[in-house]
């Protein structure tokens, strides 16, 4: 199994690679133009596929300005029309963009630089260099009023869409909605979880002329993961049993559904134990247990039960009584791998303390991730969604599965993975039921290193989303998608090399 990567840098890491790079010799001006000629090939073959031959240039007052200006200049170099508008008075550029609107002015004296304020976007192709990673706040009323006009044209941001925070990937306010950010020597957190998630658009890497000296890095971008093809000697030993405890009156098909996604990602075999009167199988493939309604009598039960499984799953439909809470007990003492999901998340928040096992992957959602750190609102979690994550982690020394478009994936050493999967066909009810089986699966496998627990939540999120995009491309369809259907799909990602 191989899980590609990238590392992911936040503003504070960027600019210390800048200064690591500036103390190797390279300037920050011989930065900024290496930064802007890769975009503009970038910008030059975006236009040239879409028959474009105009674009207007968007500056702001820092380097991303300059960047804009480095940009314009290669693109004028290569025959198009191009418009440079200033968010203010040319005159006062310093520093790196002062030398690029020089070099602009030095390179064609027929360049058109106009202000932006009272300029109207005339080009069908855009490009955003108004403010780069550095933004903290929202964007003023005399700004929002200019990326209105982005609406109904391509638009290329130049590192990170503006208006968005490049850390936490949440929108500070009005933003511009990118077809495709090009960012610069690494990628950011903030374009690929959050709003960042849909507002940046396609993320390219536009690199330097320089290997960035990233040191440290504890956020990763997951590109890529490459399942090893099962042996041909494999039995249902080896591939992993998998115990799911949930199900009551009225939510029987979420136990069900997790049984599904545990098959479809190569469970050897799946045992659902619940409550809820089991009259047909709604997966034939599924053993059953039905546990007693006494506590005692259900706890041992799920005692011996756990002690037979590679991984076991407590939550989806299971309930928040009495007889709930002892059978996440009873799981959390014995178990030796164990995915939390649904109401087990809001028992183990009313808990307020770590499970006995370290063998543990919590799986919420943003409502459910409040719940565990005692915030109010899912707006809070997503405000920062790796640092949610790695509370999550850290607070109940687990594996973290934040679910989202863009799912954060934590350690409780605080390492963090961003899968930048987001998948409209994934909202629909028993979705994370899913998830949670196809987690257990990976888990569950007995080739896995039983210290990379973070591993099987990895590829099982990597799985799970890319399985909604084959669907929706069957399908030709973003909605009316069912969760069984996403699960059908997952066998084919974790196999396809």
């Amino acid at each position: 199994m191989t899980i590609h990567t990238a590392p992911l840098l936040d503003r504070a890491q960027s600019r210390e690679v800048d200064r690591a790079l500036a103390s190797r010799g390279m300037s920050t001006a011989l930065l900024m133009e290496n930064a802007g000629r890769g975009a503009a090939e970038h910008v030059l073959q975006l236009a040239r596929s879409r028959g474009i031959h105009r674009v207007d240039v968007v500056c702001g007052p820092g380097n991303n300005g300059g960047d804009g200006l480095v940009v314009a200049r290669h693109l004028l170099l290569h025959g198009l029309e191009v418009r440079v508008l200033s968010l203010f008075d040319p005159s006062r550029w310093t520093g790196d963009a002062a030398i690029m609107h020089s070099a602009l002015v030095a390179s064609d004296s027929s360049a058109v630089i106009a202000p932006a304020w009272d300029t109207a976007i005339a080009a069908p192709l855009v490009v955003d260099a108004l403010f780069g990673t550095g933004l903290r706040s929202a964007l003023d009323e005399a700004t929002e009023a200019i990326i209105r006009q982005f609406a109904g044209r391509f638009v290329v941001a130049l590192d990170v869409p503006s208006g968005l925070d490049a850390d936490t990937g949440k929108a500070l306010g009005p933003c511009v909605r990118a077809d495709v950010t090009l960012t610069f020597g690494t990628s950011k957190p903030g374009l690929h979880t959050g709003d960042g998630a849909t507002l940046a658009g396609e993320v390219r890497v536009v690199h330097l002329g320089a290997v960035a000296p990233v040191a440290e890095c504890d956020r990763w971008l997951v590109s890529g993961v490459s399942v090893t093809p099962r042996a041909l000697d494999a039995h249902k030993g080896v591939a992993g049993r998998v115990l799911i405890v949930g199900g009551s009156a009225g939510t029987a098909g979420a136990g069900w559904l997790t049984a599904l996604g545990a098959h479809r990602a190569g469970a050897g075999l799946v045992t659902l134990a619940t409550r809820a009167s089991i009259a047909q199988p709604a997966v034939l493939e599924t053993m059953t247990l039905a546990l007693s309604t006494d506590e005692r009598q259900c706890a041992a039960q799920l005692r011996e039960q756990c002690a037979r499984a590679d991984c076991v799953v407590v939550g989806p439909g299971l309930g928040r009584d009495a007889w709930a809470k002892s059978a996440l007990d009873a799981a959390l003492e014995t178990a030796r791998a164990l995915v939390l999901d649904g109401d087990a998340l809001t028992l183990l928040a009313e808990r307020g303390e770590a499970p006995r096992s370290n063998h543990v992957i919590v799986t919420p959602h943003p409502l459910e991730a409040a719940r565990l750190l005692g915030v109010d609102t899912a707006d809070e979690i997503n405000g920062d969604r790796v640092d949610s994550a790695r509370k999550i982690a850290a607070k109940y020394h687990c594996v973290a599965v934040l679910k989202g478009a863009g799912t954060v994936i934590a350690h409780r050493t605080a390492t963090a993975w961003i899968v930048a999967v987001a998948e409209p066909t994934l909202a629909v009810a028993g979705s994370g039921d899913v998830l949670a089986g196809v987690v257990a699966a990976r888990m569950a496998d007995r080739e896995r290193d039983a210290n990379a627990w973070h591993e099987a939540a990895i590829e099982a999120v990597w799985a799970h989303g890319h399985a909604g995009a084959r669907l929706r491309l069957q399908r030709g369809a973003t909605r009316g998608a069912l969760a069984s259907e996403i699960a059908d799909h997952v066998g084919a990602v974790l196999d396809a090399q």
